[in-house]
């Protein structure tokens, strides 16, 4: 087996660390000094490849946002109505608070989605608020100010939530559900269908990742 090369595996270990101290307590505590210290190696190697720990954040964020989205594109493939994707993209959100709290630790510690996932959840919501706009079946006219309206509504929630400790029950999650569908203009019965609709639990793996692990199963190595 080739062994990895020494600058891919020092990278991956302040990754790792990224993650681990993101877990443990607020990103603005933080310093370059405590991920250089949880990855074993000096200061100096790690300006080796980050100018700053906001870069090493939004570098980490890249990559996890990609296993996110991969997630998700697998999941909203399940349905072809777009406010049931939608429906579902929200509970996923909801189902990461309820069972999975090293990632609820990861996005609920922050002050918004897009601290933690590249674009935010607008970045996944606005393409579908688009879809459900030109279907003529909503009564909206812009989707990013929609697709805003929703995620500004519903983070704050979940953050609460995570921070009191609590689930978000299936009936309250399918309430908001319904009030984000509503203020696309949606109404009638496939309202209610889609906000019913139970997300299945994530196959997430918990946090940390290793990305260079991530990366080599992504590419088909052994």
């Amino acid at each position: 087996m080739v062994t990895p090369p020494k600058r891919v595996l020092t990278q991956d270990r302040l990754r790792s660390a990224v993650q681990n101290l993101l877990l443990e307590t607020d990103w603005t505590e933080i310093t370059v000094q405590d991920v250089s210290v949880s990855a074993g190696v000096s200061i100096g190697t790690f300006y080796n490849y980050y100018d700053s720990k906001d870069e090493a954040l939004a570098d980490v964020r890249t990559c996890l946002s990609a296993l996110i989205q991969k997630d998700l594109n697998s999941l909203l493939l399940t349905q072809s109505r777009v406010e049931c994707r939608i429906s579902l993209l929200l509970k996923y959100f909801v189902n990461i608070l309820n069972a999975k709290p090293t990632w609820a630790n990861y996005f609920y510690r922050a002050e918004n989605f897009s601290e933690r996932m590249d674009g935010g959840l607008m970045a996944l919501l606005e393409p579908l608020v688009l879809e459900e706009m030109l279907s003529n079946k909503g009564r909206v006219h812009n989707a990013k100010i929609t697709a805003s309206f929703i995620e500004n509504g519903f983070f704050p929630l979940l953050k609460q939530y995570h921070a009191n400790g609590m689930a978000l029950p299936d009936g309250e999650a399918s309430q908001i559900v319904l009030l984000a569908l509503s203020s696309m203009g949606l109404s009638g019965d496939q309202l209610e269908q889609a906000s019913s609709l139970v997300c299945p639990v994530t196959p997430l793996a918990a946090l940390p990742q290793s990305i260079f692990e991530l990366e080599k199963a992504q590419a088909g190595h052994v």
